[in-house]
């Protein structure tokens, strides 16, 4: 698991998402935008990802989330 490098960065993307989702504007655009930016802040492989688990309802969310998981996990590997 890597460090987070700013847990209060990592604050305000979760913040964000769940106020998103709590006014009903969390559409797909904005989920992959926060998703970029906590890989950026703390990586793939770091436990805090799972915040995104409970917003992947939506048809297609969870499949577009694992293969980002997936392409960032390899490209560090190569």
């Amino acid at each position: 698991m890597e460090p987070v490098a700013d847990y209060s960065e990592l604050e305000r993307i979760g913040n964000e998402l769940f106020d998103r989702s709590q006014a009903g504007t969390l559409d797909f655009t904005a989920f992959q935008r926060l998703f970029h930016e906590a890989i950026a802040v703390c990586g793939p492989d770091n436990d805090s990802m799972e915040m995104f688990c409970p917003f992947t309802k939506p048809k297609g969310w969870w499949d577009w989330m694992v293969q980002e998981l997936q392409k960032t996990s390899s490209r560090r590997v190569s």
